[in-house]
């Protein structure tokens, strides 16, 4: 069974953490890191405290952006990512481009759904306590503030369809946990 980990999406940073020397560069990894290890382990005042006041965030589905806007639309977003357990998502990120203000990444992404939620979704199929993910590539542009806040997210990404999601086993991160 394919097994959903959310620690593999800072593995590449740590990587480059531990060669980097010039400390804008450090700074931008770094508050990626601190972001995606609260949004998977769910600690939403501390994922907030990582972007700017005003985020903005760009979902891109060919020429339709879906993605919140805003500190309230972006909190409201997070709160029910959260508690859907989509937040435990695995973006093993193969790739990092490092410009002046902005990180790209680049790589595969695995994103859980809970059995139930499926289920209300139409899928008869599936057991209501088992997890099952979309999978697929995902390319995201991260700007980031001159203070060194994400100002927000352009993803593009091309996953599965909930129909085709797979079993999958989740091993849970825990906010703050050594990694």
């Amino acid at each position: 069974m394919t097994t959903v980990d959310s620690r593999r999406n800072w593995a590449l940073i740590d990587t480059l953490l531990e060669d980097e020397t010039d400390s804008w560069r450090i700074q931008m990894l770094s508050q990626l890191k601190e972001h995606v290890q609260a949004e998977c382990g769910g600690d939403l005042d501390a994922l907030m405290a990582t972007l700017i006041d005003d985020p903005q965030f760009h979902n891109w589905s060919g020429n339709t952006d879906i993605g919140p806007k805003g500190y309230d639309d972006l909190r409201s977003f997070y709160e029910n990512l959260i508690t859907s357990g989509s937040n435990r998502f695995e973006y093993a990120i193969e790739r990092i481009i490092i410009g002046d203000d902005t990180l790209v990444t680049e790589g595969e992404i695995k994103v859980p759904f809970a059995g139930t939620m499926l289920k209300a979704m139409g899928r008869e199929d599936v057991e209501e306590d088992a997890f099952y993910a979309t999978t697929g590539r995902t390319v995201t542009f991260w700007p980031f503030s001159a203070d060194g806040r994400i100002i927000g997210e352009d993803i593009y990404s091309m996953t599965s369809d909930f129909s085709d999601a797979i079993a999958v086993e989740l091993k849970p991160y825990t906010y703050g946990e050594n990694s």
